[in-house]
């Protein structure tokens, strides 16, 4: 089975991650044909968006965090996580 890579960055999106990954997982209910992670960089967030990515991975093995010691800009810290991605489609793909 192919494997998807799906990569969202975040900087302070407590608000927002928990929406995020339900949208992503309903998408990858209905394609089952693929195996699928999805990888969540957090770029130094100052508010509750590690702490809830902590806990969506607890329990979703789809789930892959990297939390960034400091802001690495929208452009490093996305492709530092492609470049950690294992999917057939993505960087590390044939």
């Amino acid at each position: 089975m192919k494997k998807i890579s799906v990569v969202t960055p975040c900087y302070n999106e407590a608000l927002n991650v928990h929406e995020v990954h339900r949208r992503v997982r309903s998408v990858f209910d209905r394609l089952n044909v693929y195996e699928y992670e999805h990888i969540f960089i957090d770029n130094a967030s100052v508010d509750a968006t590690v702490t809830i990515l902590k806990e969506i991975a607890s329990w979703d093995s789809h789930v892959k965090i990297i939390v960034n010691a400091t802001n690495f800009g929208h452009l490093r810290s996305p492709m530092h996580a492609m470049l950690q991605a294992s999917g057939d489609a993505g960087p590390s793909g044939p």
